[in-house]
């Protein structure tokens, strides 16, 4: 399964994850069957509130999970239609955390109720 994590840094499996998935300065990719785990930049970080697409590329890498502490209902919605699950990694300080919280089955699917309705939410 290929999961992506919202990242204010890139250190690796250290890195800290981002409150705010479509701002994120980078995302990691990591594949839960092989171990693979690799760090891009997010092009689009600097966007309009509200018109992030990393949906849009995501579905072109064959991307299943989203894991977040935080993400708007738009980008939510987004990504589920376009069949990707998004989850919440229960405020996981490091990447590392977060796919260990994903890969024990502890994260749940996201609700309309649990995204962020703003930038002030955590």
């Amino acid at each position: 399964m290929r999961v992506v994590i919202p990242l204010d840094e890139n250190a690796g499996h250290t890195s800290k994850v981002c409150d705010h998935f479509g701002s994120a300065p980078f995302f990691a990719v990591s594949d839960t069957e092989t171990g693979a785990f690799e760090i891009t930049a997010n092009g689009d970080s600097q966007h309009d509130h509200g018109q992030c697409t990393p949906a849009d590329v995501f579905t072109g890498m064959g991307v299943d999970a989203v894991i977040c502490n935080g993400i708007g209902a738009r980008a939510a919605s987004r990504l589920q239609m376009s069949g990707i699950g998004v989850y919440m990694a229960g405020l996981a300080p490091t990447a590392e955390e977060a796919l260990k919280r994903f890969n024990s089955g502890a994260l749940t699917k996201v609700t309309g109720q649990q995204t962020c309705q703003g930038h002030d939410c955590h």
